[in-house]
């Protein structure tokens, strides 16, 4: 099975955080199939109980087998927190969707409320300045690849923005990795690519952030 690299990602910035014995409550943000719950279950099947939550019921149905609970729900609408019976949670995760809503301050204000005070908030996101897209809008195109197509995504984030949108709705970024892509000119590329993840906004094709949740 192909697992996106966001994911693989997500799932070790949990696990720095869950060496004792203590059970982790995981919230999965648009868990599609369940991609991530089956990877945490598979990993440490009684150490995590995990949620799952998504707008598909369709996916939902291939889901459930790995969640303890999920919830088909319109995340952008104010049933969220309601809808999820006011749990509270040690990691949100929401890989790839920040960037798909209209408002994503409101659904980091919701999740917030429903992270513990210790808890983190794990997000990703496609980077919009990575450097072969401003080569594409330099040369007066849309980044190529960017979409799917028209108007699947609503926002367009860089790393700087997207940290101002964390830290505006109570959230400290405070660990950073993704997909980091240069170009191919430098090899070997085991060598280059600790010199290049110093350049996140410029290198971070796909770009995960975790942040620690602010004292309010």
């Amino acid at each position: 099975m192909w697992i996106p690299e966001r994911i693989e990602i997500a799932i070790k910035m949990i696990d720095r955080n869950s060496k004792n014995d203590k059970k982790i409550s995981i919230l999965d943000i648009g868990c599609g199939e369940g991609v991530l719950g089956k990877l945490l279950k598979e990993l440490a099947p009684k150490k995590h109980e995990i949620f799952g939550t998504d707008i598909a019921s369709t996916a939902l149905k291939y889901a459930k087998e790995f969640y303890d609970g999920v919830y088909c729900v319109d995340i952008e609408k104010e049933e969220f927190i309601t809808t999820l019976q006011r749990k509270n949670f040690d990691f949100i995760i929401a890989l790839e969707v920040l960037e798909h809503l209209y408002k994503p301050e409101n659904v980091l204000k919701q999740c917030y409320k429903i992270l513990k005070e210790d808890g983190y908030f794990i997000s990703s996101f496609p980077n919009i300045a990575w450097y072969k897209y401003r080569i594409d809008m330099l040369k007066g195109n849309y980044p190529k690849n960017y979409l799917l197509f028209p108007g699947e995504h609503i926002q367009n984030f860089t790393l700087h923005s997207f940290y101002r949108l964390l830290r505006e709705n109570g959230f400290s970024p405070n660990e950073i990795g993704g997909q980091f892509i240069f170009p191919r000119i430098f090899k070997p590329k085991k060598v280059f690519t600790s010199l290049f993840k110093k350049f996140p906004n410029l290198f971070g094709y796909q770009i995960v952030v975790k942040s620690k949740k602010r004292k309010s």
